[in-house]
């Protein structure tokens, strides 16, 4: 049952990099996720860089995390995009932030499993 569990746990992690990725490419799209990053002073100084480097990074981590790939180090950049969304744009939000928190949990725990 736990290996099961795992996999249902590693899809589901995933997909939560994978859909909002896709998201900010074909629904959102790039000016929007540009827009969001410019009122970021951590990334005002280049959003529209930092916009396709995150949709690329979501998508392309999401989908080597669905893929069971060297999940030690694959994990690391959704856990730095979510920290850092978390910090910046759920700072506000109690509830998005603890979950932000969660998430970041969940994906060491993936790295880290025995």
């Amino acid at each position: 049952m736990q290996k099961y569990l795992q996999l249902v746990n590693r899809i589901l992690l995933g997909l939560l990099m994978v859909i909002p990725g896709l998201m900010k490419f074909f629904v959102i799209g790039p000016d929007a996720v540009t827009g969001m990053l410019s009122g970021i002073v951590l990334f005002a100084w280049a959003p529209a860089f930092w916009a396709w480097i995150l949709m690329f990074s979501e998508v392309i981590f999401g989908l080597a995390i669905l893929a069971n790939y060297k999940l030690k180090y694959t994990v690391i950049p959704p856990v730095v995009i979510l920290l850092i969304a978390a910090l910046t744009v759920n700072i506000g939000n109690p509830s998005g932030l603890l979950l932000h928190f969660v998430a970041v949990s969940a994906y060491l725990m993936l790295a880290y499993k025995e």
